[in-house]
């Protein structure tokens, strides 16, 4: 890995020196801030909400709580995310859990909702009462063990026949990390 920086073009002896203790830094875990490479990268396992609802949830470490793979069917995927913390303002704070059903890999869309199936894409509290955030229309982006979604979902009190107001969710996972 260290010998193709010799290759660079326009690169003197400093420049190589540099980026070689940089890459030392991130391959033993040390926090490295770096611009420009750095300036665009996505920040995983967090999802946060706005609208009628805003807050963030994070999931960590995403290794102990993060699982996908194959629906019991084998018609579909299933990305499961527990354990995460954060507070949503208007569904109160504490644990959260996602459940995430793509049809396929690559970006599935959500263009009919059907707040009350089973395999709908849900967000759900350990709180008391139970809320739930379900799918109403949006995409998500299914790798394996990375995706993302942005969604529209709405308010929903588990043991309620009513819904509430609606709020967008955006995130990623990475179930590597």
């Amino acid at each position: 890995m260290f010998d193709s920086m010799k290759h660079l073009p326009g690169r003197g002896t400093r420049e190589k020196a540099a980026a070689l203790v940089v890459t030392g830094m991130l391959l033993l875990g040390s926090v490295a801030m770096v611009t420009p490479a750095g300036a665009g990268s996505k920040i995983t396992n967090s999802f946060t909400f706005t609208g009628a609802y805003s807050g963030t949830i994070k999931l960590v470490p995403a290794s102990l709580n993060c699982t996908y793979g194959k629906t019991y069917s084998g018609k579909g995927f299933l990305v499961t995310l527990s354990h995460m913390k954060g507070t949503i303002t208007g569904a109160g704070k504490g644990e959260w859990a996602m459940s995430v059903y793509p049809s396929k890999k690559g970006t599935t869309k959500v263009t009919k909702a059907n707040v009350q199936a089973y395999n709908d894409n849900a967000f759900q509290s350990n709180a008391e009462p139970i809320v739930q955030f379900l799918e109403t229309s949006g995409s998500v982006t299914y790798e394996g063990a990375t995706g993302s979604l942005d969604m529209t979902v709405e308010y929903h009190q588990v043991g309620s026949t009513t819904y509430g107001k609606t709020a967008t969710v955006t995130g990623s996972w990475n179930c590597k990390d």
